[in-house]
């Protein structure tokens, strides 16, 4: 037997499906905040000649702990930018949870890198993929 809640979101999805892609609303990303746990983190949208901590110039953003910093390179295209912002994301989570600490399934750099990286190109593939995602679960936060 399926729950009422079930056939709303089955219905959401059929009628998501039958739709094309809403136009992306033209949203700044500079100086905005991310509200993440008990942090407000600032997001700077920066030249990509920038070089703070371990950065190199192959790098598309990095989060400052710290500072409750992000910054991204600007002038990415729109697909690495979200990337890139996932990905940084997911630094303040696992740093913020304690796995990045000595003793932690992330502690070794290379370990969390290839974690982060792994996992914000699905996050991003599948919010890609599934245009319709985002909405349905911007509507079930509504309720």
């Amino acid at each position: 037997m399926i729950s009422k809640l079930e056939q709303e979101a089955l219905a959401f999805v059929k009628k998501k499906e039958g739709k094309k892609p809403s136009v992306a609303k033209n949203i700044k990303l500079h100086n905005r905040t991310l509200k993440v746990g008990y942090r407000d983190i600032s997001i700077h949208v920066v030249k990509p000649d920038f070089i703070t901590e371990n950065i190199g110039s192959s790098d598309y953003g990095q989060f400052l702990p710290k500072q409750n910093r992000i910054d991204i390179q600007a002038q990415q295209h729109p697909l690495d930018e979200v990337n890139t912002i996932l990905h940084e994301l997911l630094h303040v989570i696992v740093n913020d949870i304690g796995e990045t600490q000595k003793g932690g399934v992330l502690a070794d750099d290379e370990t969390e890198e290839k974690f982060i990286y792994n996992a914000s190109n699905y996050l991003a593939q599948i919010f890609r993929d599934n245009t319709w995602l985002l909405d349905y679960l911007q509507a079930q936060f509504k309720r």
